[in-house]
């Protein structure tokens, strides 16, 4: 199967003035948004190009492997990128970076010019963590955070900054403040906008779905899910939503690098949402309509705080061993017996799934091997 760095391979060496841009150079900056580029990348709207900058970061030893603050793939993407003619002389400017746990704010955010004289604004998304899982969650039960006011605030000084069409995309939480920051901003900045690309991001709350500014912008809105989704089918997408393929399942799915490529754009799957995926949906759908913020809030904590007792920390973690560990717990919490309904039906589903897409992987395997025989 052949992912994002596959598609570099392939297509890093035609530049954007030849095949323009698509969903997968979309992601790919997203990736990029991802690193710390501090002090590398300025904050004005004066940029510095992505080999500088790759350079720059490499030549600093920020190094290749993040740890569990990003994906695995994102420093050498960094490192292939500054070397390719598709990408190593786009423009990177705009850094943002605000964090206060006081307020439970985390927002960064970067632009990156095209050369055809639009701008990308990118958003960063959360992590591999399951701690990044669960702000997912928690952004899904208020009505707006202080990095969404941040994405707002950001696109409208990008409006003022950078002349052109604007596009503007994130992963995970990213994705979710590209739609918002879409939706919020003026009806001048929105009229700008050339597209909207949201990737596996939670969705909103129907009242927000409802306003002029969300009306204004939702055909623009490209929502891009893996069949395995449990980040992006939270609240609604109201949008028709694009599923694709991913080599992975569970939460290890919300990771872009594990979605299938094919020419420029990432594989859709045919069958739509896993049927665990659509049975999370409609669980997380339940709980998150019936019941007070307080109540959503108890049931998350009680549900990830299983999860993390089997001392997984990652996404990637979560082995059908540790589901099992962590379903096991939670047959035996304290709790109130509504709420351990909810996490064991929760991870049920998810050990269930891990069993079916494994059966699915070996018989795949056993078919290649049978056909190399002959």
């Amino acid at each position: 199967m052949d992912n994002i760095m596959d598609y570099l391979d392939w297509r890093g060496d035609v530049p954007l003035t030849v095949s323009a841009l698509n969903p997968v150079d979309g992601y790919i900056f997203c990736t990029l948004a991802a690193l710390n580029f501090e002090g590398i990348v300025p904050e004005t709207g004066e940029g510095i190009t992505v080999r500088e900058a790759a350079e720059a970061y490499f030549t600093q030893g920020r190094g290749d492997y993040l740890g569990v603050l990003c994906t695995p793939w994102a420093g050498p993407l960094a490192r292939r990128l500054g070397e390719t003619p598709r990408f190593r002389d786009l423009v990177l400017s705009g850094r943002r970076e605000r964090a206060d746990r006081e307020e439970a704010r985390q927002f960064a955010a970067l632009t990156v010019g095209l050369p055809d004289g639009s701008h990308f604004a990118v958003f960063r998304g959360t992590d591999d963590t399951i701690a990044g899982w669960k702000e997912n969650f928690l952004m899904a039960v208020q009505e707006a955070i202080p990095a969404q006011m941040d994405a707002r605030e950001y696109l409208i000084w990008a409006a003022e900054i950078y002349p052109g069409p604007l596009i503007v995309g994130g992963h995970s939480k990213g994705g979710n403040l590209a739609v918002y920051g879409a939706a919020s901003a003026p009806p001048a900045v929105q009229a700008r906008l050339a597209a909207v690309y949201n990737y596996d991001g939670p969705g909103f709350q129907e009242p927000f779905l409802q306003t002029p500014g969300y009306a204004r912008v939702r055909g623009r809105i490209h929502t891009i899910l893996p069949q395995n989704s449990m980040v992006g089918t939270l609240l609604t997408q109201e949008t028709e939503c694009t599923v694709v393929r991913s080599s992975h399942f569970g939460p290890a799915a919300h990771d872009g690098f594990t979605w299938e490529v094919r020419g420029t754009d990432f594989v859709r799957h045919e069958g739509g949402l896993s049927r665990s995926s659509r049975a999370f949906d409609a669980a997380m759908g339940t709980l998150l309509e019936e019941r007070s913020e307080e109540r959503r809030r108890q049931f998350i904590e009680e549900f990830f705080g299983v999860l993390t007792s089997t001392g997984a920390v990652t996404l990637t973690d979560l082995t059908e061993q540790k589901l099992r560990q962590a379903l096991a717990m939670a047959r035996n919490l304290h709790q109130e017996p509504e709420v351990r309904k909810f996490v064991t039906d929760m991870l049920e589903r998810m050990v269930l799934d891990f069993v079916a897409e494994a059966r699915k992987d070996l018989t795949a395997t056993a078919a290649r091997r049978f056909r190399r025989r002959k």
